[in-house]
């Protein structure tokens, strides 16, 4: 592992750079701005972070302003969760109930059904 892979070092355009130094210096935290070479407007922040504490709350600070981080060794990004399985379980669902009214009609109808089968019976027709 290389040195700077060691230290999290902050990507900041020269309007972020005062709020990055203001943290800082808040938080007590050691750091070394050198310029990026590619632009002219960007600058890297290395900083030295010496406790869980500090790295969670520098992580947090870069989350809140939209600052690219970068060292400390690869990070995996969760993966997206898909909504296949959300829209499936809401094709499983049931067919909501029949109103009072529906099942009222249907059980006079099987009364009525039945009530003439009854009088049939009686009068043996």
């Amino acid at each position: 592992m290389s040195k700077t892979d060691d230290k999290p070092v902050i990507l900041a355009k020269r309007k972020n750079i005062q709020t990055i130094f203001d943290y800082c210096l808040d938080q007590k935290i050691e750091f070394k701005v050198s310029p990026r070479a590619i632009s002219n407007d960007e600058w890297e922040l290395e900083l030295s972070i010496d406790s869980i504490k500090m790295a969670i709350a520098l992580g947090m600070f870069v989350r809140e302003n939209k600052l690219d981080m970068y060292g400390m060794g690869e990070f995996s990004k969760p993966k997206p969760i898909s909504n296949v399985k959300k829209v499936e379980e809401k094709e499983k669902t049931i067919a909501p109930a029949p109103s009072l009214s529906d099942l009222m009609s249907v059980a006079l109808a099987d009364d009525t059904a039945n009530a003439l089968n009854l009088d049939l019976n009686a009068n043996n027709n």
